[in-house]
C-alpha cells in the first residue's frame, strides 16, 4: 500500500470536547465492471472494529496538488474514531471533472460503483458491518441519497450542499435517517434547492436533521466545516468511543 500525500492545508480537527484519534493514511483499491477504483483509508489508530463512512466528492473530482477536501474532511471523521473511505468514482466512467449531462448519463453507473465499494469495505476485520455511513458533498450529496435510496446496508447519510434529483423522487421507497448540512448563501446548490429535498424527506416520513450555516456559501469555511464534521461524526455513530461533543 502507498501512502497518502500530506496534506496541503492546516488540518481540519474536531469541535473542542471530542477525542482526537491518531490516523493511518493508505491507499486501496477496488475492482468493478472491469475498472480499477481508487480508494482513500484513513484509519484511526484504535483496535477493533469501527463504524465506516463512505467519502464522495463533488463534480470537480479529486485532482492536483496536494489534498483534496473531501480527503480533508475524511481524516477528520477519521480522528474522531470512524474508518473513513474516500471513493474515487469518476475512476468508473474516465471522467477528470463532469458536468450536467455527464452526470444524468453516469449517476446510476456511479450509485453502482459505491455499492460495490459497501461490499468491499464490509469484509474488512476493522469494520463494524451494521455501521456504514455516507458523507457527500455537492455531487456527492446527490450521489449519497441514490445509494442510501437502493442500499439497505447503509444506516445513515450526512448530506453537505445537496439537494433531490428530479428523475428519483418518484422511486425511492426507503432512506436512512439523514443529516442535511447547508450554507445559507451557497450560490452553487441554493438553500431553496435543499429546503426541497428537507420536504421531501418529511412528505415521506423520513427521518432526517438539518443544520443551515449562516452566512457560509458551497464550500465551508474551515471553522464551520469543523463544526459540521463534528456534527456528522455524532450523527453517524453516535455511539462511538470518545464521543463528548454537545450541542
Amino acid at each position: 500500500m502507498a501512502f497518502v500525500s500530506a496534506c496541503s492545508k492546516p488540518p481540519l480537527h474536531p469541535r473542542t470536547g471530542v477525542t482526537i484519534h491518531q490516523v493511518e493514511d493508505n491507499v486501496s483499491f477496488l475492482e468493478t465492471d472491469g475498472h480499477r477504483i481508487k480508494v482513500d483509508v484513513y484509519q484511526p489508530e484504535i483496535g477493533g472494529r469501527n463504524p465506516a463512512v463512505i467519502l464522495l466528492h463533488g463534480s470537480g473530482g479529486i485532482h492536483g496538488p496536494g489534498t483534496s477536501t473531501v480527503n480533508r474532511y475524511a481524516r477528520t471523521m477519521a480522528e474522531q474514531g470512524m474508518i473513513a473511505f474516500v471513493v474515487h468514482y469518476f475512476d468508473g466512467t474516465g471522467n477528470y471533472s463532469t458536468s450536467d449531462s455527464a452526470e444524468a448519463a453516469n449517476y446510476f453507473h456511479w450509485v453502482r460503483e459505491v455499492r460495490e465499494a459497501v461490499t468491499w469495505i464490509r469484509t474488512r476485520s476493522d469494520v463494524q458491518v451494521n455501521s456504514v455511513g455516507l458523507l457527500g458533498h455537492s455531487l456527492g450529496a446527490f450521489l449519497a441519497v441514490g445509494v442510501a435510496a437502493a442500499d439497505v446496508r447503509i444506516n445513515r447519510i450526512v448530506l453537505l450542499g445537496s439537494a433531490l434529483e428530479p428523475f428519483l423522487a418518484d422511486s425511492i421507497k426507503r432512506m436512512p435517517p439523514a443529516l442535511i448540512l447547508h450554507g445559507e448563501k451557497d450560490s452553487t446548490v441554493p438553500l431553496a434547492d435543499a429546503l426541497h429535498l428537507a420536504d421531501f424527506l418529511r412528505t415521506h416520513k423520513f427521518v432526517y436533521q438539518m443544520k443551515v450555516y449562516p452566512g457560509e456559501e458551497h464550500n465551508f469555511t474551515d471553522s464551520v466545516a469543523s463544526d459540521a464534521l463534528t456534527r456528522a461524526a455524532r450523527f453517524l455513530a453516535p455511539t462511538r468511543r470518545g464521543a463528548r461533543a454537545r450541542d
